[in-house]
């Protein structure tokens, strides 16, 4: 067989893949281990961390220290993570751009927070607005403070396990995600809002009364709760679940749930 010209051998080498065919980068398994591993460092951090060292990312993560650092470089140029002067690391202001995204994507932003706040000042007791995160957890999406509070327990972005509290409750019973449903929808009189009410589930100290909001399709966005000590909160329990149930119920129309 004659031997082709060195022209046509180069063109042969240079000639484009066939139309309609996508090449995968030869580094994708990587890159996405890579993505993984970044996640994983930005999960180090818990609330109340506001910096963290080298070796507490390590141990926090198990990754070697000499990987943590080529991750922190990346996450540092893409504003994810930033590096203090006494070379501790902080989560970046990229993390905030990007919650902000995802809570203006709700479109719950100018109808949760006042009715948190009517509901703060009409009870005394500090008032949460709960989505599900995953199977085992739940994140804050909004908060109100009572006036006299001595302490914040919990603020907007942070996680907490859903548990067999009345936040958790809500979840367990009526998000269709869940594998399978813990309890059976309690019985409500007819055209009343359901709401539930738990007593020393999380904390043997405290109270909760949680009320789901739902979407169109009956579809849970999320739980209103107001929450607060056994002491203050339990004994105005039935006066208090009703303003929580057509809070809620207030919300859920908002949605045209």
């Amino acid at each position: 067989m004659p031997a082709q010209p060195a022209a046509a051998v180069t063109r042969a080498r240079q000639a484009p893949p066939p139309r309609g065919r996508l090449l995968s980068p030869p580094s994708t398994a990587s890159g996405v281990a890579a993505v993984g591993r970044a996640m994983t460092v930005l999960g180090a951090f818990r609330p109340g961390d506001t910096a963290l060292p080298l070796r507490v990312l390590a141990a926090r993560t198990g990754l070697y220290k000499s990987t943590i650092l080529r991750l922190l470089a990346s996450l540092e140029r893409h504003c994810c993570v930033r590096r203090n002067t006494d070379g501790s690391w902080s989560p970046g202001p990229m993390l905030l751009h990007w919650g902000s995204l995802y809570a203006r994507g709700l479109g719950l932003e100018s109808l949760v927070p006042p009715v948190l706040d009517s509901l703060t000042e009409a009870t005394g007791q500090g008032a949460t607005f709960w989505v599900k995160l995953d199977d085992q957890r739940r994140i804050c999406l909004y908060r109100a403070a009572p006036p006299r509070t001595l302490r914040v327990a919990v603020q907007a972005g942070d996680m907490m396990p859903l548990g067999a509290a009345a936040t958790g409750r809500v979840f367990a019973i009526w998000d269709p995600s869940s594998a399978e449903a813990v309890e059976a929808e309690p019985e409500v009189a007819p055209g009343a809002h359901p709401v539930i009410a738990t007593q020393g589930s999380r904390d043997l100290d405290a109270a909760a009364i949680s009320a789901p909001v739902f979407q169109p399709g009956r579809i849970l966005c999320g739980a209103l709760t107001l929450s607060g000590s056994n002491e203050r909160l339990w004994p105005e329990v039935e006066r208090v679940k009703p303003l929580v149930a057509e809070a809620a119920a207030g919300l859920t129309r908002a949605l045209g749930g």
